[in-house]
């Protein structure tokens, strides 16, 4: 059975980290979503305008392997004041499923104590606003259930980190002889 993950944007979202986990995860097999808080194209920080495939309250109820928070400081302040963002993630931890986040969004995390004395990345511009975490200069971390990373340029790593997680080492490695990243 195929794994079912789902990414959430909202409008000012860092469209590399969102379209390299998207596509990442695709070219693995896994069934991604693309999750909008409201109807049409989202903007990105940059106006790249991507159509998603539901709505967030459409599927709120439903399990996932995998949720995806993309950055972008102005996505993650949207996403971390969504009370049905929060709500899934900490459904999500709870059933022991897995967290990404990138960029600003490990942030959302922290405010809300879902990543609680766990080791996270976040951007360098971030990192004043982590409270209740333990920040790590790795440009990819993953602490159980939780996988973090710093930012755009990290894209590629994070998202396969995701594929091996979700699919296993071989998966990943397949993935990437397409792909080319260094990991």
């Amino acid at each position: 059975m195929a794994k079912k993950a789902i990414i959430i944007l909202a409008p000012g979202y860092e469209e590399l980290e969102a379209v390299a986990v998207v596509d990442i995860l695709r070219r693995a097999g896994t069934n991604i979503l693309i999750a909008a808080l409201e109807p049409g194209p989202v903007p990105s920080a940059r106006d790249v305008k991507i159509e998603p495939d539901v709505l967030l309250d459409d599927v709120k109820g439903q399990d996932f392997d995998l949720i995806v928070l993309p950055g972008g400081i102005d996505s993650t302040e949207t996403l971390a004041s969504n009370q049905t963002v929060v709500s899934m993630l900490k459904r999500q931890l709870q059933s022991q499923g897995l967290v990404g986040a990138i960029c600003a969004a490990p942030t959302v995390l922290d405010r809300h104590g879902l990543s609680k004395g766990k080791v996270i990345a976040c951007h360098p511009v971030c990192q004043s606003a982590v409270k209740q975490s333990r920040l790590s200069g790795d440009r990819v971390v993953q602490d159980g259930q939780i996988i973090t990373s710093q930012g755009p340029g990290t894209a590629l790593e994070f998202a396969l980190r995701l594929v091996e997680r979700l699919h296993g080492t071989e998966k990943m490695e397949e993935v990437n002889q397409g792909v080319l990243a260094r990991i």
